[in-house]
């Protein structure tokens, strides 16, 4: 729990919102966020918990994973609070989606891509979806990019005893990662060109 006291959560705090909740910028920390679902339970919600709860303390470890901090009573009912993905000068994160259709440089952009692959594959991420709007590329200097994911986290299934086999883990992020490349190939193919796609794969 963050704190005992009621935050007050106005318009002017909106961040965003999904088919499953709407986000606000904490009031009193702007490296915070706090989520209000729709409904409760949420199956999206509790699928991502459940992969937190497995990860434990190796959550810490993992640089695509964002924060998570516990509950906290709002204006607007139960909220949850995770880390807030900003950049450097503190400006918000743009989407993955947002740079695929302008991106200010390919080359910066194919460098984030690897670096992303690198990670996922890495950290054995558990992803339910490849969606590049669930992606934040976060800018931690002014040349340096990070992926972080926010959304569309663990598996469905109510027993994952995929969590506990790197091996199962790995095999599962090499295969969404490939179905994220052709996906993104599919999408933004002026941008991520069959060339860039073999690369994203093979390197």
């Amino acid at each position: 729990m963050i704190s005992t006291d009621k935050l007050i959560l106005t318009d002017e705090l909106f961040l965003g919102r999904g088919n499953h909740k709407e986000v606000y910028i904490h009031p009193t920390d702007k490296n915070l966020c706090v989520k209000i679902l729709f409904v409760e339970p949420d199956e999206d919600f509790e699928r991502e918990m459940r992969y937190r709860r497995a990860l434990n303390k190796r959550a810490e470890s993992m640089t695509l994973l964002t924060k998570y901090y516990g509950e906290v009573d709002t204006n607007r009912g139960r909220g949850y609070v995770f880390e807030n993905v900003i950049d450097f000068d503190g400006s918000q994160s743009r989407t993955l989606l947002e740079c695929l259709n302008n991106p200010s440089s390919i080359g910066t952009l194919v460098k984030v891509l690897l670096d992303f692959k690198h990670d996922f594959i890495g950290q054995k991420f558990a992803a339910a979806g490849m969606d590049p709007d669930n992606f934040l590329v976060q800018r931690t200097a002014p040349t340096a990019r990070r992926i972080r994911i926010i959304d569309n986290i663990g598996t469905s299934a109510r027993v994952p005893l995929i969590y506990y086999s790197d091996f199962l883990m790995a095999r599962r992020a090499k295969k969404y990662w490939k179905r994220f490349v052709r996906e993104i190939q599919l999408e933004h193919g002026n941008i991520i060109t069959a060339a860039i796609a073999q690369m994203l794969l093979l390197s």
